[in-house]
């Protein structure tokens, strides 16, 4: 059993069609802008049988080549606010929980000095 396949049995099956669909995306925009798997993976500095993997969906395939084919395609502008943490309602939501309930004024102790 190759590393792809160990990986992607580990993945849930959501997170596996996603990438699927993500790579698909690539290809299509890929072929939108005429660019060959050569031209490519050229411009990005990678092998060919790497941005084929890309195309298939293979979890294996680093983050860094993910989002070196947005930017290649100029679909990058989203990148920086997948994870904005302005919008993570539930990490704000527990925070939130974590919050006293009340805050105390600190009390000032005179100091004896012998």
């Amino acid at each position: 059993m190759t590393q792809s396949n160990l990986t992607r049995k580990g993945l849930p099956p959501e997170i596996a069609d996603t990438i699927t669909v993500l790579g698909e995306h690539i290809r299509i925009a890929r072929k939108r802008r005429n660019l060959t798997m050569a031209e490519m993976s050229s411009r990005m500095f990678i092998t060919r049988k790497t941005l084929a993997r890309l195309e298939k969906g293979d979890p294996g395939v680093s983050l860094a080549v993910f989002t070196s084919a947005l930017w290649v395609l100029g679909l990058d502008d989203n990148l920086k606010n997948l994870a904005e943490p302005t919008q993570d309602t539930i990490g704000i939501f527990h925070e939130q929980k974590k919050l006293p309930k009340r805050i105390r004024a600190v009390r000032q102790h005179d100091e004896l000095d012998f």
